[in-house]
């Protein structure tokens, strides 16, 4: 699947946090849901785990390698909980963050409500 990019001109792309457009949030959730054994409770956890990260106040550096350390969290936990949709998705999304410099807190903060509204939209059944 392609994940949308974060930005199109300059502005957040709406497809990151609503039903509509080319595989926007919605479609994204209802994959992940179909194509893995993923379930809330599992999302959730990564998500508050990311916004830990969010939240510390730290530098750019230290987020960044805690964002690393989540990632590959994720990709552990992809191997024993048959989530490995969720592991490609998740690095997509991560490795995009990580490789920004002068624009990383904007990217953190379009990630962070990129995720807020996957767990949103995720089929609860």
């Amino acid at each position: 699947m392609t994940y949308p990019e974060f930005f199109i001109n300059g502005k957040l792309n709406e497809a990151l946090i609503n039903d509509t457009g080319n595989n926007n949030v919605a479609v994204i959730a209802k994959n992940l849901k179909d194509n893995s054994r993923l379930n809330i409770n599992q999302l959730r956890k990564f998500y508050d785990s990311f916004v830990r990260i969010f939240n510390s106040s730290v530098n750019v550096d230290t987020k960044k390698v805690r964002l690393l350390m989540l990632k590959a969290n994720v990709e552990y936990s992809a191997g024993r909980l048959k989530i490995i949709e969720f592991a490609n998705f998740f690095k997509n999304r991560i490795n995009t963050v990580i490789s920004q410099n002068e624009e990383f807190d904007k990217y953190m903060n379009a990630l962070k409500l990129h995720l807020e509204a996957l767990v949103a939209y995720f089929p609860k059944r």
